[in-house]
């Protein structure tokens, strides 16, 4: 089997500075505070935690990421996280906000998976959210505390994947 080595498998991790690591770390810190406003089922601290994940998400320097691919799925990562980012801020309500979570979620968890935030993130999923479609979440605890369904289901769902540092 041939190796493809212009190609970065989404699960491998890339090595990027300590700079580029230290932002997006900032960007992950901002997402659990969404991520908790959602769990207390608060669209109104959802909508501001959005704001500073956007904010978070202008200080990352893309040009820390040398390696062409590495610029690439960083693009096309930041694009997404920061278009639904946006579009929570500006809405209020919360099952609207939480529809745009679940894309926030899957890309910034790609952007995790690829480039290490300096923490143990526990990537977790609730089959029923999103009317019985599933959607997945980052946290910094193994307990589930679910974003999707707040209090009407607080702990449905489990980890699927324990991302290391």
């Amino acid at each position: 089997m041939e190796n493809d080595s212009d190609h970065t498998d989404m699960n491998q991790r890339i090595t990027t500075t300590d700079a580029f690591k230290g932002q997006l770390e900032q960007v992950f810190n901002a997402y659990i505070k969404l991520k908790d406003a959602f769990v207390g089922d608060d669209s109104r601290t959802a909508s501001t935690s959005a704001k500073t994940l956007l904010n978070a998400m202008k200080k990352v320097d893309m040009k820390q990421l040398t390696d062409h691919e590495a610029h690439n799925h960083w693009m096309t990562i930041s694009k997404e996280v920061s278009g639904s980012a946006s579009s929570i801020s500006e809405i209020s309500d919360i099952e609207e906000q939480r529809s745009h979570f679940k894309h926030l979620s899957a890309h910034l968890s790609k952007g995790v998976k690829l480039f290490g935030v300096n923490q143990k993130v526990y990537e977790q999923f609730c089959p029923i959210a999103d009317n019985n479609k599933g959607a997945y979440w980052l946290s910094l605890n193994e307990p589930i505390k679910n974003p999707y369904l707040g209090a009407k289901m607080l702990t449905c769902g489990d980890t699927k994947t324990v991302i290391v540092k």
